[in-house]
């Protein structure tokens, strides 16, 4: 596993990819600072936002930024609006409840990994700072 580092919006991003639907390929990003980190985009979200979507026109590519403290309805929120363009994406017109409910577990479970991962890192980053700092 890679070690999640900070990119130069000053955020943490990742891949992550929907296999089963045709490679689809969503940018997870976690930031403190959303239209820093919307810059990577040339656009921003319009108005003020706690967290946004953004779909790539003509590509298999989406991009979620969420809040590092996003709480769980708004993670739930920008999910469903990746997992719906994702079913648009692939030509599925009756996603039942299950095929819905499994990618939305999916890409909830993305998020709140790469929160773990980041904190770890911090917490690893934390460690190692106080070491040189006592040296």
């Amino acid at each position: 596993m890679r070690r999640p580092k900070l990119t130069q919006y000053g955020d943490y991003a990742k891949w992550v990819t929907f296999d089963v639907m045709a490679n689809y390929q969503v940018r997870l990003v976690l930031t403190d600072d959303l239209l820093k980190s919307a810059e990577r985009l040339g656009s921003k979200p319009e108005g003020p936002a706690d967290a946004f979507c953004f779909h790539c026109k003509g590509e298999g590519k989406s991009y979620i930024f969420l809040r590092h403290d996003s709480p769980p309805d708004v993670v739930a929120h920008e999910c469903l609006h990746i997992v719906q363009k994702i079913m648009g994406w692939c030509g599925v017109i009756d996603a039942d409840n299950e095929i819905m409910a499994y990618h939305l577990s999916h890409m909830v479970e993305a998020v709140y990994k790469f929160k773990k991962e980041i904190q770890q890192e911090q917490e690893r980053q934390n460690v190692s700072n106080e070491k040189t700092a006592q040296r």
